[in-house]
């Protein structure tokens, strides 16, 4: 059985809000999902990839917008994976050679890289704008918003 899971994290990989931020973003996000069939906060010790699982179409040089190639994209995934557990996102794409981090490059859908996690599974309806802007004034932070598919 496939599930639909709608996942927020800060735009800054590292960032993990306070004890009493992330119990009230929980509960706040709980009233906006309320038929979700469950609710996540999860902080991991180190950054992690917070992917789209089968939405994954491609990803794209946030300079020149060129495709960038996915075997060189799961290389490098697996280099800064190897050297620092994603504690060093910055890389050189091979398209125009400007340097990026990991979590900046143009993902379709959007992903990234996080410490911080609030996830809802099969949550049935979206978030608004508003909402988000809530979350993120509790958090402390922008949060990137993406919609994973397993």
């Amino acid at each position: 059985m496939s599930e639909n899971f709608l996942r927020l994290i800060p735009t800054n990989p590292g960032y993990v809000p306070p004890l009493a931020r992330r119990q009230q973003a929980r509960d706040v996000f709980i009233s906006f999902l309320p038929y979700a069939a469950d609710i996540v906060v999860s902080v991991t010790p180190q950054v992690e990839w917070i992917d789209q699982g089968a939405n994954f179409e491609r990803v794209l040089c946030p300079t020149c917008q060129k495709d960038l190639d996915l075997e060189w994209w799961r290389q490098t995934m697996d280099r800064c994976y190897q050297a620092t557990h994603f504690a060093d996102l910055m890389i050189e794409v091979p398209c125009c050679c400007t340097v990026h981090s990991l979590n900046d490059l143009q993902y379709e859908w959007p992903a990234g890289f996080a410490r911080f996690v609030l996830e809802a599974r099969d949550p049935s309806i979206d978030l608004d704008t508003y909402q988000i802007r809530q979350l993120e004034q509790i958090v402390r932070s922008p949060l990137r918003k993406i919609w994973a598919y397993f």
